[in-house]
Formats: structure tokens, C-alpha cells, sequence
């Protein structure tokens, strides 16, 4: 295997770590020590801080006009309405509730890709979207149980809002 694969994969799952651990770390400081803003300002400060370091190291690219609209739009989903779901969500209900919700974005991936940009649902993408939620939904709930009280129900909201959100996102 190549050096690059190798790399390549050990990103992955790094990537995934990180995701996968945002849910106790996020759910662990809100709201005693940062309120969901809050992380959300420093997130995105951080990041295009390293993204404008980053730039400095690669040729200058200008944005053609006409993509700027689109990349406005692809932002509103990527980046606010997903963030600011996610962390007040979170902050609403249980970390559990917010994996399993997520587990979903596969599905409207499927869905919107299917009627955004024509994509053919086939059976085999199907059973593939089934089997792996079944799979997911099997390993979270290992570690504790979904609740759909009251309590959490705005939070589940949002999470799903997010969840959409950030389907839509990765179609566009």
C-alpha cells in the first residue's frame, strides 16, 4: 500500500474520531462552561485562521462571479444554519439522540441527491442505507438509550434540522 493511501486512510479516521468525539466533548462543556455560540464563534474563528495560514502556501485562485451566489447558499447549509442546529440541539438533548439522528444523513443524502441531481436510487443503495443505519443505530445505542420526551424533543428538532441541513449541504 502506498504512502499516500496509507495517509489518506489515517485521515479518515482521524476525521472520524473527531467527529465522532465532538458529541461527549460538546455535550460536556454546554452549558456550564461555553454556551453553543460561543463554540461555534471559536470553531469558525479557528478555522479560517488556519485556512488564511494554509492559503498563504498555494497559488491565488479568484472566484468567478458567478459562483459567488452559489457559494453563499452552500455556506448557509454547510456552515450557519448546520453549526448553529447542531449546538442547540445538542445543548437540548442527549448525546445519544443527536448520534442517532445523524445516522440519518446518509438517507437524505440518498434523497436529495436523488431529486437535486438526478441520482438513481438503486436497491443495492438502499439496503446499503439500511443495513448501515441498523449498524450504527446498534453500536450507539450499546452505550445507553434514545429518549423522545419532551425534554429533548426541541433538541431532536434541531438536530434533524441539522442533520437536513447538512445533507443538503453535502449534495449542493
Amino acid at each position: 500500500m502506498s504512502k499516500k493511501l496509507v495517509f489518506a486512510h489515517l485521515a479518515v479516521l482521524g476525521a472520524n474520531l473527531i467527529y465522532g468525539i465532538n458529541y461527549v466533548v460538546a455535550k460536556g462543556i454546554m452549558p456550564d462552561y461555553m454556551e453553543p455560540r460561543a463554540i461555534i464563534f471559536l470553531r469558525v474563528a479557528g478555522a479560517s485562521i488556519i485556512f488564511w495560514i494554509v492559503s498563504l502556501f498555494f497559488p491565488k485562485e479568484k472566484v468567478a462571479r458567478k459562483d459567488l451566489f452559489k457559494l453563499t447558499y452552500i455556506s448557509f447549509f454547510g456552515i450557519a444554519l448546520n453549526q448553529v442546529m447542531f449546538f442547540e440541539g445538542l445543548n437540548l438533548t442527549t448525546p445519544i439522540n443527536a448520534s442517532i439522528i445523524m445516522v440519518g444523513v446518509p438517507i437524505i443524502v440518498l434523497v436529495f441527491s436523488h431529486y437535486i441531481i438526478g441520482d438513481k436510487l438503486t436497491l443495492n443503495k438502499i439496503i446499503g442505507i439500511i443495513l448501515g443505519f441498523m449498524g450504527a443505530a446498534y453500536l450507539i445505542l450499546q452505550s445507553g438509550s434514545i429518549s423522545f420526551s419532551e425534554n429533548t424533543f426541541t433538541g431532536n428538532l434541531f438536530i434533524l434540522i441539522n442533520a437536513t441541513s447538512y445533507g443538503l449541504f453535502l449534495v449542493l
